[in-house]
């Protein structure tokens, strides 16, 4: 059981890793950076098809996070768990239903943004499109708000990721103080 429970750590630490790193690389780095491409339509195309390529990644790291987690806490009885401990476990147990529903629907929503992209209604064509009076009409406004919301998801999913790892951090430091607990809890991540 130990070498089984090792690897479900490793993916759920991978997973944890690179859905947290993808959203700021995203954020930080390639959408500030699209900014130096002139055509607003090549821009959209760019970041649609980034962000597209990524959403496989993206998806496969949340499954990574909560199949073993759900996994190896569906094998332990709650009886093993510390009194201190189990809240913390409730804790991460909805901040993993939250990356899950908060990460998932991003990629779809953000599919569906990358195909107006592909049809000429981007987010940066868009923004282009506004009226001097700053008003949005029709496709741009849902374009536009489909945009606000991909992005909220994005950052909601960020974090309960990071959320994930903080309480992931408390119940491994839980492990230490609890022998009983430490043994079990080398079957979770």
């Amino acid at each position: 059981m130990t070498t089984l429970s090792s690897a479900g750590w490793v993916a759920h630490e991978v997973g944890l890793a690179t859905s947290i790193g993808g959203t700021l690389f995203g954020r930080t780095a390639l959408m500030p950076a699209l900014g130096a491409i002139t055509s607003s339509q090549e821009r959209d195309q760019v970041a649609a098809e980034a962000w597209q390529r990524f959403s496989w990644i993206n998806i496969a790291s949340h499954l990574a996070v909560a199949v073993p987690w759900f996994l190896g806490g569906s094998l332990l009885s709650g009886h093993v768990v510390t009194r201190e401990a189990r809240p913390l476990t409730l804790a991460k147990d909805i901040l993993i239903g939250a990356s899950l529903i908060t990460g998932i629907s991003s990629v779809l929503l953000g599919r569906m943004l990358g195909k107006r992209a592909d049809q000429g209604f981007g987010p940066a064509e868009m923004r282009d499109r506004i009226s001097p009076e700053g008003e949005a009409e029709g496709e741009v406004a849902k374009t536009l708000r489909l945009r606000r919301t991909v992005g909220t998801l994005g950052l909601l999913n960020l974090a309960a990721n990071i959320g994930i790892a903080g309480v992931t951090a408390l119940l491994a430091m839980q492990g230490t103080r609890s022998a009983r607990f430490g043994f079990m809890r080398r079957a979770l991540p």
